[in-house]
């Protein structure tokens, strides 16, 4: 699966293109599923396995505040999500992500939208396991404001979207993440990347 193009992105962090590494590294790394103290047949050789999840977080605008106005920029969020992996390695995920709802310049903006990216984990330790991904967010906004002069509207489109995380697990069905991730989402006053750190929990079956 490709990654989704993007429009318009001025540059890629180098935090996306350590999820990128990630991502496409990852399937040269061995199977370590007894490390993680799962049996050795959970996860042999061709076997894909699915899952869902729902994380709950912490959203971080970046808002072109108008001057003389106030803004704020964090706002609580969650997304739902469903995926697969094969090999315990290489996979997709596809989601639905609202990252609230903040104030701006006398009104509001707020952002949601769907995501799909390429995923990467690498196993570690006793039931850890690092993972990355990066992809593409279709998103919708919404700009309010009570100031004159203010550009407000609705707005959509596609941006760049990458994550970095951490999971455990507890059992080969449940895993609690620890997740950061960055969105771009078009805005009427002007793009911005948001960030959004979570922690949920994936049932795998």
């Amino acid at each position: 699966m490709r990654a989704i193009c993007i429009t318009p992105v001025r540059l890629v962090p180098m935090a996306a293109m350590a999820a990128l590494a990630a991502a496409l590294a990852v399937s040269a790394v061995p199977e370590t599923a007894s490390a993680q103290g799962l049996r050795a047949d959970e996860f042999g050789p061709g076997v894909a396995r699915g899952y869902v999840g729902v994380s709950v977080g912490q959203s971080k605008f970046d808002p072109d505040c108008p001057p003389g106005s106030r803004c704020s920029n964090s706002k609580t969020g969650f997304k739902v999500f469903a995926g697969t992996v094969h090999n315990e390695t290489i996979g997709a995920e596809f989601g639905y992500i609202n990252v609230g709802k903040i104030g701006y310049a006398g009104g509001s903006q707020k952002a949601h939208g769907f995501n799909l990216s390429l995923t990467g984990q690498i196993p570690f330790g006793y039931g850890f396991t690092g993972f990355g991904k990066i992809g593409g967010t279709y998103g919708w906004t919404e700009t309010r404001s009570s100031l004159a002069g203010v550009r407000t509207g609705d707005d959509s489109g596609v941006g760049l979207s990458y994550g970095l995380g951490v999971g455990y697990r507890f059992s080969p069905a449940l895993e609690a993440v620890l997740e950061y991730e960055r969105h771009r989402f078009s805005f009427t006053p002007g793009n911005q990347t948001i960030g959004f750190t979570s922690i949920g929990l994936r049932f795998q079956y």
